[in-house]
């Protein structure tokens, strides 16, 4: 029996919640080691990205990621390590223009060029509803796993995936269960009618039992279900063995704090399961940076007797940019880049990885399409649209301000209010996020990502009348500071507020109204009422001046959807056609 692993708990001081310590021997005839290489939430992120890191004492820029260096890094483990299972928790599409032109179709290729043994469903596979999922699992080669996600009987999606697969490696099975998030994937996605979700926790208990009960005693699961909520499932859950996270882009592991990253937790996160059996959960952060590579015994009880591991950041040689003194760039060169070089070869988090010939040539094929296809032009533009920094805080010269922001807001509110459940009341946009005017003429996909190009994902927050208020003051005040950003700035949709330019942090605002999103009529803010507000990721976490949204997020929660605000503008103008001017900003600013 599992629960009799309490005992060696004890003695050896294992702590929920908390790292293990225990020191792996060479496995005995009696146990059998399995090496759980993944990653999660690569979210159409297929080339390479720039990054800063702390290099040998100082911040460096650097080439990070990419699906090439992924591909290589998951040949070289495979290669390495004994009994080799490589998982994907999810969210494979969705975030750039990889999926806006291709739906899927090249990161199925990719996946396939892996050779996954087993992926799951995350929420952002349901983007592009039931018919955008069936053209990315027609592609799809590898197993598809999602045990809580049950479509219908003749659903164009039945049969699409197993809840469970089970991996013969010699005379032992492994059991690996698939779940996703449930609220986020109806609220947040566009699953069809015809999809029915059940609940994470029992749903999983359920397939545990399944499996036990045809002698399985080695369980994965494979589980986009958010690493917070992972760690709940596997104190209330019993059988389960190993949990690879997908959903939150977690990064674990305390070392990478060395490199200037924020980690969330250890690597592996140790939990004690219902019935004091150990559960080890993982996470591989996301967009193709990381490979995560835990190498697990287990006893011949199925019980694991160890669990360590270390998820690998996956670097280039070509690429290491620093600052001098009076703040110019320079490339590294000489001994100075070698010595970042050496550096990083002494750090096992962190790895010089070329990218694999094929993966490149393969996507090499649809970057030039994309190339091409971003000059694909998608609408018009009736006339000039202000925008960019000259336009960020109305004045004398431009009364009305950003207009672009605003019809970028209208464009985020139109996402989120035809998705999900659609109750997303207004949307807060700072100024500084949307970088040109719009000019008269064609629309393309190369204007949209020019417009919006920092891959910022739509956020909702649940807010008060009171704290959007004063969000709107935040936001203004840190615009007119000395020291603060033009670009924070705000403007919205479904919302339109009047303020004035003197005064302090409180006072400006004058007058702030709401639209209701069932009748169109406008009515003062309730400040008491609770309101679902829509806005970016970047400023949802506090940063441009927006503290109280940082503060909300913080206490009471909200919710990335992933989505990307270029593609949701995109698609904006896909369905209206023609863009132009709006009557108004929303914005009445006295200066």
């Amino acid at each position: 029996m599992k629960r009799l692993f309490i005992f060696l708990c004890i003695l050896i001081g294992v702590t929920v919640y908390g790292k293990s310590e225990k020191i792996v021997k060479k496995v005995s005839a009696n146990e059998f080691e399995v090496s759980i290489i993944h990653i999660n939430d690569h979210h159409s992120h297929l080339e390479d990205e720039k990054m800063d890191l702390v290099l040998a004492g100082k911040k460096t820029k650097v080439t990070v990621g990419g699906i090439g260096r992924v591909t290589t890094k998951i040949k070289e483990l495979r290669s390495q390590e004994k009994n080799p299972l490589v998982l994907h928790a999810g969210d494979a599409i969705t975030g750039t223009l990889y999926y806006t032109l291709f739906n899927g179709v090249v990161d199925a290729e990719e996946m396939n060029l892996i050779g996954f043994d087993a992926f799951t469903l995350g929420n952002h596979e349901f983007d592009g509803g039931n018919q955008g999922l069936e053209k990315f699992l027609n592609t799809l080669k590898v197993p598809v796993i999602s045990s809580n996600v049950v479509p219908d009987k003749g659903s164009i999606l039945e049969g699409k995936w197993k809840p469970y697969i089970i991996k013969k490696i010699g005379k032992e099975k492994i059991g690996i269960i698939g779940l996703d998030i449930v609220g986020k994937t109806k609220n947040s996605s566009n699953p069809g009618k015809d999809i029915m979700f059940e609940d994470e926790i029992t749903t999983a208990q359920k397939y545990v039992d399944e499996l036990t009960s045809q002698g399985v005693n080695k369980i994965i699961l494979l589980s986009h279900f958010g690493y917070e909520n992972n760690l709940d499932l596997a104190a209330k859950v019993s059988g389960v063995d190993v949990i690879v996270s997908g959903d939150t882009h977690y990064l674990l592991d305390k070392n990478f704090e060395k490199f200037g990253l924020k980690a969330m937790g250890d690597y592996p996160t140790l939990v004690n399961s219902k019935s004091g059996e150990p559960v080890y959960i993982v996470e591989a952060w996301n967009y193709s940076y990381v490979v995560g590579n835990l190498k697990v015994i287990f006893d011949k009880n199925g019980i694991v007797k160890s669990a360590k591991g270390t998820p690998v950041l996956l670097l280039g040689d070509n690429f290491f940019e620093r600052r001098d003194e009076k703040g110019n760039k320079y490339q590294l060169e000489g001994t100075e880049k070698e010595e970042v070089i050496k550096f990083i070869k002494d750090n096992k988090e962190l790895s010089i990885v070329k990218p694999d010939a094929a993966s490149e040539n393969l996507l090499k094929k649809y970057a030039e399409q994309k190339q091409d296809l971003g000059k694909i032009i998608i609408g018009s533009v009736k006339d000039e649209i202000p925008g960019g920094s000259e336009n960020r805080i109305p004045d004398s010269k431009n009364p009305n301000g950003s207009y672009a922001t605003q019809l970028v807001s209208e464009s985020m509110l139109y996402t989120l209010q035809n998705m999900g459940t659609g109750d997303v009341d207004l949307v807060i946009q700072n100024s500084g996020g949307v970088r040109i005017s719009i000019m008269p003429g064609d629309f393309t996909y190369d204007s949209g990502y020019t417009l919006l190009p920092f891959s910022n994902t739509l956020y909702t927050l649940k807010m008060t009348g009171k704290e959007i208020k004063q969000v709107l003051e935040e936001a203004i005040d840190y615009s007119l500071l000395p020291g603060g950003s033009t670009g924070s700035f705000p403007y919205g949709a479904g919302i339109r507020y009047e303020a004035k330019k003197n005064g302090t942090l409180g006072n400006r605002i004058t007058k702030v109204e709401v639209k209701d999103r069932n009748t169109g009529k406008w009515s003062a803010i309730d400040y008491k009422k609770m309101y679902t507000v829509g806005t970016n990721a970047y400023i949802a976490g506090g940063k441009d001046g927006y503290v109280t949204f940082g503060k909300v997020r913080d206490e009471r929660g909200g919710t990335d959807t992933y989505l990307d605000d270029a593609k949701s503008f995109i698609d904006y103008v896909k369905f209206v056609k023609v863009i132009k001017k709006p009557d108004s900003t929303g914005v009445k600013f006295t200066f």
